[in-house]
């Protein structure tokens, strides 16, 4: 299996959690003043004992230096220096889809000074047999991007419409669908709109090596149809070698505000790609609301915020017990699609 390639060399929910909403962000200020606050207590405040944080925080990669998650976590650890009033340094620890480094976060010390970069393949690599990590296996600390997956065709495709084309799986024609690699999140958002709109058997997955791969193989012709977050097809979207047919999120993407939702072509399937923090599951939880607050104070950085921009990152805050309960339904879904269409994949 290939990492997505908007993650490195190189999402989803069940049902209707929002896709892609914006959550207002609290100011810098009082984020800082907070880490204050927490400090003084995290290791029991007032008994002599050092305030969290007060030594180097790693923070780990799991994919490959140039993506966005490598990109978006370095620029976080240069701001949260200032913010969490310590050293961060980022390392890479690259491998099987990232379950090479979902592992080392899962595996450290439960102190709070090693926090873990989080993608959506966390949710579910464990069902593909990659790792024994799972989210169970780590303790959220924020999610920070989500971006959903959008359905593109080529622009000569005889589809002209998501109903067009599923109209013609459903008389059995089969749809090949590019991605960036046999369980890759970008199969899995194929595979669960088969899945969703009853005709599994006739999605036909064509493996590449990451995103950008597949995208060029779908204007080639050599697949009907592909399914990637935007920032990876924007640019053939422009040039009139792509037109998106769908998007798998509750709401209409501003820069798609013409593509509909497969919500609203009554297709119960949302599908994105999250980017987001987790520590070792027995990580204290008052080290884990410092480190939600300095590094909250630090995605909110004028810099990060660029940084964001110039990846077309979509930023997306839950705090850590409602980004638990996210990865506990992505993998609900993404476990589910895997065991009902048979998915079978192997890691690097």
């Amino acid at each position: 299996m290939t990492q997505d390639q908007n993650h490195g060399s190189d999402s989803a929910t069940r049902g209707r959690v929002p896709v892609g909403g914006r959550r207002p962000l609290r100011a810098v200020g009082a984020a800082v003043a907070a880490v204050g606050v927490l400090a003084t207590t995290a290791c029991g405040g007032g008994g002599g004992e050092e305030a969290f944080p007060s030594d180097t925080i790693e923070m780990i990669i799991p994919y490959s230096a140039g993506g966005s998650t490598d990109v978006s976590v370095r620029q976080m650890a240069s701001a949260a220096e200032e913010t969490c009033g310590t050293d961060v340094i980022a390392s890479n620890q690259t491998g099987s889809a990232g379950a090479v480094g979902f592992t080392a976060t899962a595996n450290a010390e439960p102190d709070g000074y090693t926090v873990g970069a989080t993608a959506t393949e966390v949710a579910y690599l464990q069902d593909l047999g990659f790792t024994d990590i799972g989210p169970d296996d780590l303790k959220g600390v924020m999610r920070y991007a989500l971006n959903p997956h959008v359905y593109f065709v080529p622009a000569d495709s005889p589809y002209q419409t998501m109903e067009e084309l599923l109209e013609a799986a459903e008389n059995g024609e089969t749809i090949s669908t590019a991605s960036s690699g046999t369980g890759s999140v970008y199969h899995l958002a194929a595979a669960g709109l088969g899945l969703a709109a009853g005709v599994p058997d006739q999605f036909r997955n064509l493996p590449f090596d990451g995103g950008s791969a597949a995208v060029q193989a779908t204007i080639g012709g050599q697949a009907d149809m592909t399914a990637v977050v935007l920032n990876e097809a924007v640019s053939q979207v422009e040039a009139g070698r792509l037109r998106p047919l769908a998007v798998a999120a509750d709401e209409r993407l501003e820069d798609l505000p013409d593509t509909p939702t497969l919500q609203e072509l009554g297709i119960d399937w949302n599908s994105s790609s999250h980017l987001g923090l987790a520590v070792p599951a027995e990580t204290p939880d008052e080290r884990v609301q410092a480190l939600d607050e300095c590094l909250h104070a630090a995605i909110e950085s004028e810099e990060f915020q660029q940084a964001m921009e110039e990846q077309n990152l979509n930023l997306s805050y839950l705090p850590p017990e409602e980004f638990e309960a996210y990865l506990a339904e992505m993998s609900e879904q993404y476990g589910e699609v895997i065991r009902e269409v048979g998915i079978v994949a192997e890691a690097e």
